[in-house]
């Protein structure tokens, strides 16, 4: 992952400032925040003053301000029991816009797009879906216009529909059944061949081959993307208010999800 150091580095001095020792790990490791801080004894919580906890620093690219970007590395810092410290970009432009993005993910409801009583409305994850025989679901619209959504039909759990517009192109019994779905689940599906192009399948037959994953999009199949599914990433019980949004040119003030405030 790219780090800019100048992004970094601002929630490094605001974490210093706060009284956390900060560590800052080699540009080169994958695995990880960049830079971790503990409290020392005098230090003042992130996100609950009265209890400092270690933090995990997150700068972020503009292309890392979404879903796909935002709720893995909370997940991350959650599992490991930190508070989460993201640093958006700033410019006159988009620093304040990025950082309301990362608050409307992250906010109540937290990592979904919608939560309204007839279920939940998901955002979509960097995985694909992976079926019974091997292959990979796809579909034949546009990425962006494949929507998860819950839908409750009685007093049991919600439904999980896939859906293009209003038409429904996946249905699932629940959200977990999405841990091991069977090829007819979609009526599309891809695989990659032995000469190395991309078959795309319908009901066993190929019915269309494509050089590699850009020209299926061109051509109209879009993998189907995994929904992010709060309880299936973040830890069963972890409080997903634990994290907070900064940026260069915002001073010491961080947003977190009771405001914004100006930290220590």
């Amino acid at each position: 992952m790219p780090v800019y150091p100048s992004v970094r580095d601002h929630a490094v001095s605001l974490c210093e400032r706060a009284g956390y020792e900060v560590t800052v790990r080699p540009e080169r490791s994958l695995d990880g925040p960049p830079a971790l801080a503990d409290p020392t004894d005098d230090a003042v919580g992130l996100v609950e003053p009265e209890r400092p906890r270690p933090v995990a620093i997150e700068p972020l690219t503009e292309a890392d301000i979404g879903p796909s970007g935002l709720v893995p590395r909370f997940a991350d810092a959650l599992r490991e029991d930190r508070d989460c410290l993201f640093v958006v970009p700033s410019t006159e432009d988009t620093g304040t816009t990025l950082t309301q993005v990362v608050a409307t993910v992250l906010g109540d409801p937290a990592c979904v797009a919608a939560d309204e009583p007839d279920g939940r409305q998901f955002y979509t994850g960097p995985d694909r879906v992976p079926l019974s025989d091997g292959s990979y679901a796809c579909a034949r619209a546009p990425a962006s216009d494949l929507q998860w959504r819950e839908v409750r039909v009685d007093e049991g759990r919600p439904r999980l529909e896939l859906s293009v517009g209003t038409e429904i192109v996946a249905v699932f019994e629940h959200v977990d059944a999405l841990a091991a779905p069977e090829r007819h689940a979609f009526q599309f599906a891809y695989r990659r061949a032995d000469d190395g192009r991309f078959e795309v399948t319908e009901n066993g037959e190929v019915v269309e081959r494509f050089p590699g994953p850009t020209a299926m999009r061109r051509g109209g199949f879009a993998p189907v993307p995994m929904p992010i599914v709060p309880e299936h990433l973040l830890p069963e019980g972890a409080d997903r208010a634990r994290w907070a949004v900064c940026q260069p040119d915002g001073g010491p003030d961080v947003l977190t999800e009771a405001g914004l405030h100006a930290w220590a």
